[in-house]
């Protein structure tokens, strides 16, 4: 049961109750479990399923279809042959025990943490009644049917409820504890919740005193100095970008693992107000050829989010899916949400992906062999490509931009050994990666980039995944500007993050991958903020060149400028030119023609989010999805009424 906010009150929604003696509602035929002439037996704590209409043959191919090391109960519960709710209903009332619906609370000497983790919570003292709630994994449910069985436990002390509602009803009933456990873990010093530094704002109070003093004494110093600086910083940029565009990142495809020598994957996906899409993400994750078995998939709502939580629980998900409710508190960002799934990761290895993403059906089998194949390797890039290119001139430019980034440099940058600014999707981690970088920093709205810089510089290696996942880009201006105003921001509080300390940058970094560093992020940004007024100083300078109004520096300085415009063009233009066509895009004159205006755009963006970083740093500007394509008939939503508590 999922409690959802509702202004002052609450109500309950939880899953449809089964009906005592048919939890399964399988067909009622039922196979003799004879195989070539012998009768084989079911595990103990699959035997008495079959009283409630599951077959025995369809229960033994299930598990004869489960890879080595997939415990009988996680084979049929994962792979949907039965509903883990209704199992543990049935599994309640095999042990003729109590089912735990919420009531009463747990004790108050409850350890959330080891509750969590061994499936046991203290009940708050009553007169009569159950004194705890078991919450069984699959491993342990036979042994608690044994200890029933024995006597060693008796029916009447304890109620069972399904590991997921259990966990369900931790979070919501001791929700700080949680939040405790799944946020907070990364230091200070590297969190976007600080903001800038003394001597941050010092150096920024010195600069611009200085500025002012220079402009005060002589304007054409000034202006000569900034264009200078500007300079260095595009030509840096210029550099990086085209060395990455042409670095070679072939790799040898490695070999592709069976099912059973796979490990457990955790796949997450925050969903917040995506009714529209949360069907069509199911299907994809559906779609993945990985062994159901062996996937541990979260999807995290937010309380308030009645529309998504009521179609994720009308669809019945089977237990390879847990739907996360995360407690309410600030910030109310997407890596908040993605570190309380992290908490309850059960992999080995973790990807995570955004609500309208479809990943390559091979995706997560290949990741899994990648990081077979290389143990150095911590942390893996797929390929994000647009499937709406064609909606608009700005899906049209933003699909050129993204397979100019996903195909081209940050594959370019890995094979370089330098770090790369993640996206914020079809991002493949190991797990023990993500903990000792301190998690994802959930004050930061642009935390995939933070990440990427933050991993690097603990000397995790990042690298490029040979795999698509398919997006859905925003075509309409007001979406992608808000979209793109949020990814300034949390690039700018990457900027501050990582120059809190320059020497722990260096000294983590070391040197060349600091200078790559620095260029990809505070160039990114202040290519943004001043590209516009570089553009426009270089045509100023062409056209006084033109009238005749010259000199000798100037000459000099003009030839420079031009050079460098030139350079930049090329950095910008052949890349997209390349992308497009290795990606099929068809790239017309008018839509190159239009490209400066798109990155004028952009600059507009990233002063819009100076002033959005000054007046609500930590807000998440939702970028609306299910827009550019018809719904794709989503279920009907769940009447909450008709959802309570079967009496």
């Amino acid at each position: 049961m999922t409690m959802i906010s509702q202004g002052p009150h609450t109500r309950s929604i939880s899953p449809p109750e089964a009906v005592p003696g048919r939890a399964f509602e399988q067909p009622p035929a039922r196979g003799d479990g004879m195989i070539g002439g012998r009768s084989r037996s079911l595990p103990v704590e699959l035997e008495f399923v079959r009283q409630h209409g599951v077959s025995t043959d369809r229960l033994l191919s299930a598990l004869d279809a489960a890879p080595l090391g997939v415990g009988p109960l996680d084979a049929i519960l994962r792979e949907g042959v039965i509903q883990e709710e209704d199992y543990y209903q049935a599994l309640a009332q095999h042990l003729g025990c109590e089912y735990y619906f919420g009531e009463p609370s747990f004790g108050k000497d409850f350890d959330v943490l080891k509750g969590l983790r061994c499936g046991v919570a203290p009940l708050a003292a009553r007169g009569r009644g159950p004194r705890a709630v078991i919450a069984p994994r699959a491993s342990s449910v036979s042994r608690l049917i044994e200890m029933t069985k024995s006597g060693r436990l008796h029916p009447e002390s304890f109620a069972v409820a399904s590991p997921q509602r259990f966990a369900s009803f931790v979070r919501m009933q001791r929700g700080d504890a949680v939040l405790d456990h799944a946020l907070g873990r990364l230091a200070s010093s590297l969190s976007a919740r600080r903001g800038l530094n003394g001597a941050q704002i010092a150096a920024a109070g010195l600069i611009a005193s200085s500025a002012f003093a220079v402009a005060a004494a002589n304007i054409h110093v000034l202006t000569a100095v900034l264009s200078l600086a500007l300079w260095l910083v595009f030509l840096s940029s210029i550099a990086l970008r085209s060395a990455a565009a042409i670095a070679n990142d072939d790799k040898v495809p490695p070999r592709m693992p069976s099912d059973d020598e796979l490990p457990v994957y955790t796949v997450v996906a925050a969903v917040y107000r995506e009714a529209e899409v949360i069907r069509d993400l199911v299907e994809a994750f559906d779609a993945l050829d990985y062994p159901k078995s062996k996937l541990d998939i979260k999807l995290v709502a937010e309380r308030r989010d009645e529309e998504t939580l009521s179609r994720l629980l009308a669809m019945r998900l089977p237990a390879r899916y847990e739907v996360i409710v995360a407690p309410p508190g600030e910030p109310c960002t997407k890596p908040r949400a993605l570190n309380i799934a992290l908490a309850a990761a059960q992999g080995d290895l973790l990807a995570v992906y955004d609500a309208e993403d479809a990943p390559s059906p091979d995706q997560l089998r290949l990741a899994a062999s990648r990081f077979a194949t290389d143990g150095d390797l911590d942390c893996l890039q797929a390929r994000l490509t647009v499937r709406n290119a064609d909606d608009s001139w700005l899906s049209k430019l933003f699909a050129v931009e993204y397979a100019v980034l996903f195909d081209l440099i940050n594959p370019g940058l890995c094979a370089l050994e330098l770090p790369i600014a993640l996206g914020g999707t079809s991002n493949h981690f190991r797990v023990s990666a993500l903990m000792g970088v301190g998690r994802w920093d959930e004050w930061n709205v642009a935390e995939d980039a933070d990440l990427g810089i933050r991993l690097a510089r603990y000397g995790y290696k990042i690298g490029s995944l040979n795999s698509d996942t398919s997006e859905e880009a925003p075509y309409e201006f007001r979406n992608w500007f808000w979209q793109r105003v949020r990814w300034q921001k949390g690039w700018m509080q990457t900027c501050i993050v990582h120059s809190r300390e320059p020497s722990g940058l260096v000294g983590g970094l070391g040197r060349r991958q600091a200078f790559a560093a620095a260029v990809l992020i505070f160039g990114s940004v202040l290519s943004a903020l001043f590209w516009p007024a570089f553009a426009f100083d270089t045509l100023r300078r062409a056209f006084e060149a033109a009238g005749g109004v010259s000199s000798g520096w100037r000459e000099a300085s003009d030839v420079f400028t031009y050079l460098l415009a030139f350079a930049g063009i090329w950095a910008m233009l052949v890349p997209a030119i390349v992308a497009a066509r290795l990606r099929g895009l068809n790239l017309s004159a008018k839509t190159l023609a239009l490209m400066p205006l798109y990155y004028v755009l952009v600059s507009i963006a990233a002063w819009t989010a100076i002033f959005d970083l000054a007046l609500r740093p930590h807000f998440w500007a939702k970028t609306e999805h299910g827009r550019a394509r018809p719904p794709a008939g989503p279920a009907p939503l769940a009447d909450p009424l008709q959802l309570g508590r079967a009496d």
